[in-house]
């Protein structure tokens, strides 16, 4: 008797990554020959997980790629690609860029993506590492002097009486005419070619499922972030699960040799590793032809 395989994955806690997996959860798709369980972590717990190769498929910041990329490959499908935005710098007061020297600016992590991007632009701000989700309502308190708002919290904030200093994905976007590959879906090496190619094309499946059942999927996943009450949920998930996301476009490869080779120069690389990436191709047919059957 043939079993189904164990298969971890692993996501942030938020509507865009639980809207790649909404089909496969829900069992509107079934992954072959594998049995997927799913936890949801913060982006700083996931990065921490990767560096001891816990779960099979994970998601990771981007800038954490260099380190892990001997144990992980980059999988084409489920990055989180910013045009023109990213992870938003905000304050309680209107502040300038350079008013930040010296002053505690809360992050989602170290490192973490938004964490390297108020490094690159000022390297003098103090960072504090806390919950994501907790960021924005300390910059609101006062606890904070400014705060870099990731997932839907760089759509919400402003529902907090909070401005933004500076949109510092676009500021990356604008320097480096180049997108913003924020986060990537990575997976194990050692599962074997053939397998992390059968999971790119089940996990891509699985997200155009999604696409083409958008409002029934967006429903399950409005529970994430912050909740129907935030009210940013359609327009976050449109911004980071779409055909960027379906798979990772030549202009996005292009930019992540950009960033990771700023990742060694602000020393937490010593190289830019390979890019190598999980196309899934060759099974992309092979998973349609099975649902048409």
């Amino acid at each position: 008797m043939i079993t189904d395989k164990p298969l971890s994955i692993a996501y942030t806690p938020d509507s865009d990554d639980a809207f790649y997996y909404d089909a496969l959860e829900t069992g509107r798709v079934v992954m072959s020959g594998y049995q997927p369980t799913f936890s949801r972590e913060p982006i700083s717990v996931l990065n921490e997980s990767a560096k001891r190769g816990l779960y099979d498929v994970t998601a990771i910041s981007s800038v954490v790629y260099p380190q892990i990329a001997q144990r992980y490959a980059i999988l084409s499908v489920g990055t989180s690609v910013g045009r023109g935005y990213g992870p938003v710098l905000v304050s309680k007061d209107r502040l300038q860029i350079d008013d930040l020297r010296g002053r505690r600016v809360g992050v989602p992590g170290i490192p973490t993506t938004g964490w390297f991007l108020l490094r690159c632009l000022c390297p003098d701000a103090i960072p504090v590492q806390m919950p994501y989700d907790e960021i924005a309502d300390a910059v609101a308190a006062g606890k904070l002097d400014a705060g870099v708002m990731i997932h839907e919290e760089l759509i919400y904030y402003p529902q907090l009486d909070l401005h933004r200093i500076v949109d510092l994905g676009a500021e990356w976007c604008l320097r480096h005419d180049l997108p913003l590959p924020v986060g990537l879906n990575v997976i194990r090496r050692d599962l074997g070619e053939d397998a992390m190619q059968r999971i790119c094309a089940m996990i891509r499946y699985s997200l155009e499922y999604a696409l083409g059942h958008f409002d029934e999927a967006l429903s399950r996943v409005s529970r994430l972030g912050r909740g129907s009450e935030g009210q940013c949920t359609e327009r976050f998930v449109s911004m980071f699960a779409n055909a960027d996301s379906v798979r990772l476009p030549s202009d996005a490869r292009t930019a992540l040799q950009t960033l990771f080779g700023q990742v060694v120069d602000l020393g937490l690389s010593p190289a830019v590793p390979p890019i190598d990436i999980i196309e899934g191709s060759s099974w992309d047919s092979v998973v349609r032809q099975r649902k048409a059957g």
